[in-house]
């Protein structure tokens, strides 16, 4: 119950954030509105790069948008990291656990080379394989990947519009 009154109320409070970020009218980099739910804080170069921090009772997150264009190492992900993706956005999330310690931090990389070509990677390179989905190929498939006994890190990979093909590792924090 305590899971889902966090998310309605982060779900709540992005959708303020997306319109601040979307402009609203305003010429400000920095805009913080706070809610009977929680504080939202929304900081953009103008660019449409930029933090959003969403802070509630029962915890915290800090997403980045806009496209980030970097890498990012395995060390961060948890897993070996596609040869040549860039790095498009980032979140992390603190207190997004049942009891309110543990946290996750997602990334989503892109690439331009096919579903095929980034399954088989990842089939070859991820230790300790749980539970694998690989449905449908081409432009309308998708392969998930769970790492660990609990399930701590996930790989979702998913064919992309314009032929590129998305990858999101989600990772379990303490």
């Amino acid at each position: 119950m305590k899971r889902n009154g966090l998310l309605l109320s982060l779900l709540s409070l992005f959708l303020i954030a997306g319109l601040l970020i979307s402009g609203c009218g305003r010429d400000k980099n920095s805009y913080t509105a706070s809610t009977p739910g929680g504080k939202v804080t929304v900081n953009t170069d103008g660019s449409g790069q930029g933090t959003i921090k969403v802070e509630t009772k029962d915890g915290k997150t800090v997403v980045v948008t806009g496209q980030q264009g970097g890498t990012v190492t395995e060390a961060q992900l948890g897993v070996p990291v596609y040869p040549g993706a860039t790095v498009k956005g980032s979140s992390k999330m603190e207190g997004a656990a049942a009891d309110g310690k543990g946290g996750m931090e997602i990334y989503t990389l892109m690439t331009p080379d096919s579903l095929e070509q980034v399954t088989a990677f990842y089939k070859s390179n991820l230790k300790n394989v749980k539970n694998t989905l690989v449905q449908g190929s081409g432009d309308q498939g998708m392969a998930m990947f769970s790492i660990g006994d609990d399930g701590a890190i996930t790989v979702n990979i998913v064919a992309g519009k314009n032929k590129e093909t998305a990858i999101q590792v989600a990772k379990k924090t303490k």
